[in-house]
């Protein structure tokens, strides 16, 4: 059994060993920490917006437009954390920034340079939600300029796809639209067969015909809202704080490095004094 009497003698017996170690360890962590190339970093505060704002029933509704929030709810943050794992994104900001030979990758494949690239990035540039249920776009790189470019190409991009994903969907509907239209016109030329001249029959031939005339212009109509609506889509972010290029955040933090060096070496040679004589402690 260890008692502490025994212990403090036995460290300040070997206190000189303890003290060169702690020194040794923390002069070589300081030589480190001055010898890896700093990192800035960069953050914007943005929050998604409510995608129902794009409805078209919100557009062209005024009585119920106001019961919709501008700001996104939960499935909406997490929908844009996702983007974390979209590698489309990724690998277009690494082609646009020729971002495999700023990491010093020299692959003779170019796509095994990418992905490398890529998996270099994703540890760079990420999404992060706060507790305030907004979320944080967070850069890392060796200039600051730098880390503030990859914050605005990455919001940029996430906004670009989640706009697109909304335009896939009025496109369709659109489309569908169309191709109702192009029946309903060719219907509307085609010449009714007259088998009954009776007054009955050829008022429920002019019904058919008004009917179908009804059912165009009502397809114009709806048309020409959804391509309205689709043109009208907001932004999906909004910036709550933008980024800077800021020369003071940075990476690693030399005081909090040295300083956690010397005392975890302080411990360790402490403790390996010790169990090395713990036998002379029984």
């Amino acid at each position: 059994m260890l008692h502490l009497n025994r212990i403090v003698p036995l460290l300040n017996q070997h206190k000189k060993f303890i003290l060169f170690f702690t020194l040794g360890i923390t002069v070589a962590a300081a030589v480190l920490v001055n010898v890896l190339p700093v990192e800035y970093k960069s953050v914007a505060t943005i929050s998604p917006v409510n995608i129902q704002l794009a409805d078209k029933g919100r557009i062209f509704n005024p009585n119920i437009k106001d019961l919709y929030s501008f700001f996104g709810n939960g499935d909406d943050i997490e929908r844009i954390e996702s983007a974390n794992d979209w590698n489309s994104i990724y690998r277009a900001i690494v082609k646009e920034n020729k971002l495999a030979d700023y990491f010093h990758i020299n692959e003779l494949d170019t796509n095994a340079s990418i992905d490398k690239a890529v998996n270099i990035l994703r540890k760079k540039l990420y999404v992060k939600p706060t507790e305030k249920g907004q979320l944080q776009i967070i850069a890392w790189a060796h200039e600051p300029d730098t880390a503030l470019l990859w914050v605005k190409t990455f919001r940029s991009k996430i906004n670009l796809r989640m706009r697109e994903c909304i335009q896939l969907q009025y496109d369709s509907v659109i489309q569908q639209l169309s191709k109702s239209l192009e029946a309903l016109t060719k219907q509307s030329i085609i010449p009714t067969e007259v088998t009954d001249s009776s007054k009955v029959a050829t008022s429920i031939r002019e019904m058919k015909e008004h009917s179908i005339m009804q059912l165009i212009a009502n397809n114009i109509t709806l048309t020409g809202e959804w391509r309205q609506a689709r043109a009208a889509i907001p932004d999906v972010l909004t910036v709550l704080d933008e980024g800077i290029a800021d020369k003071t955040a940075v990476r690693p933090n030399k005081l909090i490095v040295i300083s956690g060096a010397f005392l975890a070496a302080l411990l360790f040679g402490m403790a390996w004094v010790i169990v090395y004589h713990r036998n002379n402690l029984q």
